[in-house]
């Protein structure tokens, strides 16, 4: 495996899923395709990954801050700040310029809490990857982040997200019940098929206390279908209680046919799928800086390493088999196997 054709097909290939997911959002990208219509876009995910990969589009970078800065209010915060800190994905200075941005063109008041600079003073450094976008006028804004760029100037071309796209579901849904964990809620429910209330929580990035809540008043309604309750067996003197199991009989649910309105799309014929991606992001971030050097042997162990620091979060979203990282191979044979593999999940995402 060649280190910096693994680099360039990987790269290549998360910035195509970037621009297929902005542009099914709304962003003005002329030529690109949009996503797959069943999957539904995760735009907390996107917003994190354009922090990273993005430095190496100055016109994606900037078209996807256009749009935070127009419809902004539908990203949910919380569950931000929530995914850079249990996965590590993104790049926390560039995230908070992104946010100081946002703060002044829109007003919203809720992005002051990621626009404080965090980078010391000191020399600046190119946000775009190569030197693309420097001038003798360097954007103020990006400069107190401590990164040099030109003067920013956005379109405000973007429109907002078509809810005749499956795809954009997530959005649909928080713009009816609010950017809330409600909206969470309920993509998950219809994306997912039943679920209990620890693994909503864990692919949302919330504590299961904070969904198990508003889950429990949501199935007050009627509309949502909370588990029975196990039976408590008396136990007598002597004789061992049976245990309690917690598990699918514990999972809520709802009545797909009563959310049928919701389908304003032809494709798919159903609601569209929640693929997970943190995780898988997550690792190809910590790939990106350890593969530039080295023979195989060693670039194997680097790999590994920066791998297995999310091979949890992997597992739990079920990337380990296609990362080959339940099997049995040499450093060298699995490097090929996730060289190859990589750009591959990704086009087909």
């Amino acid at each position: 495996m060649s280190p910096s054709n693994f680099n360039e097909d990987l790269r290549a290939s998360i910035l195509d899923w970037l621009w297929r997911g902005w542009s099914s959002l709304g962003v003005a990208g002329a030529g690109s395709a949009n996503a797959r219509t069943d999957h539904v876009i995760d735009v907390e995910v996107l917003l994190l990954a354009t922090t990273v990969w993005g430095r190496r589009d100055p016109r994606l970078f900037d078209e996807a801050l256009d749009w935070l800065c127009l419809h902004g209010s539908l990203v949910h915060m919380q569950r931000l700040k929530n995914l850079h800190k249990q996965s590590g994905l993104g790049d926390a200075p560039v995230l908070g310029a992104m946010a100081d941005v946002a703060q002044q063109q829109s007003s919203q008041v809720k992005w002051k809490a990621l626009a404080a600079p965090t980078r010391p003073k000191g020399t600046l450094e190119a946000l775009f990857v190569g030197g693309s976008g420097l001038t003798r006028v360097n954007d103020p804004v990006f400069a107190r982040h401590g990164f040099q760029r030109g003067r920013l100037e956005l379109r405000q071309m973007s429109l907002a997200p078509s809810p005749a796209i499956a795809a954009n579901l997530w959005l649909k849904l928080r713009c009816l019940f609010g950017t809330s964990t409600r909206a969470e809620i309920m993509l998950h429910l219809l994306t997912s098929g039943p679920m209990t209330a620890a693994r909503m929580a864990r692919l949302s990035g919330f504590t299961q206390r904070s969904v198990l809540l508003p889950l429990r008043e949501m199935a007050l309604s009627g509309h949502v279908i909370e588990p029975p309750s196990p039976p408590r067996e008396r136990v007598f003197p002597g004789k061992t209680p049976a245990k309690r199991h917690r598990g699918p009989s514990l999972a809520y649910s709802v009545r797909a046919e009563e959310w049928s309105f919701l389908r304003t799309w032809n494709d798919p014929a159903d609601f569209p799928k929640h693929v997970p991606v943190t995780a898988l992001l997550a690792a190809c971030q910590s790939l990106d800086g350890v593969t530039e050097e080295g023979d195989q042997e060693t670039l194997a162990i680097r790999c590994r390493e920066a791998v297995k620091k999310h091979r949890v979060q992997l597992h739990q979203q079920g990337w380990s088999d296609e990362l080959g990282l339940q099997q049995r191979m040499t450093g060298t044979q699995w490097l090929d196997h996730i060289a190859e593999k990589l750009p591959l999940l990704f086009q087909s995402l």
